[in-house]
């Protein structure tokens, strides 16, 4: 998700405050979205950037990381949500 700033300024121009405030507003929203986990697009953060054990065993057991969160394209074909998946040597399902 790109972030959408209301107004836009030039140099010498007068901004007015409630237009400052609207910017600051769209960075808060922004910034709130990404913290709350639904500001992301799809594919946006690629496995390469994802830190060394950031998906644990204790998120995909307790919820937070779920087969159905899971990319379809990374899924085998035939893979049912009741079988097995194997993550670094863990085995979840």
């Amino acid at each position: 998700m790109a972030i959408t700033i209301t107004n836009t300024f030039v140099d010498a121009a007068i901004a007015q405050a409630s237009q400052v405030n609207a910017n600051f507003t769209d960075v808060k929203n922004f910034v709130d979205a990404l913290q709350a986990g639904t500001g992301f697009t799809a594919g946006a953060i690629p496995a390469a950037a994802l830190a060394t054990n950031s998906v644990t065993a204790i998120k995909i057991t307790d919820g937070v990381v779920s087969y159905a969160k899971l990319d379809s394209a990374d899924v085998p074909s035939g893979l049912a949500v009741t079988d097995q998946i194997v993550l670094g040597g863990q085995i979840f399902g």
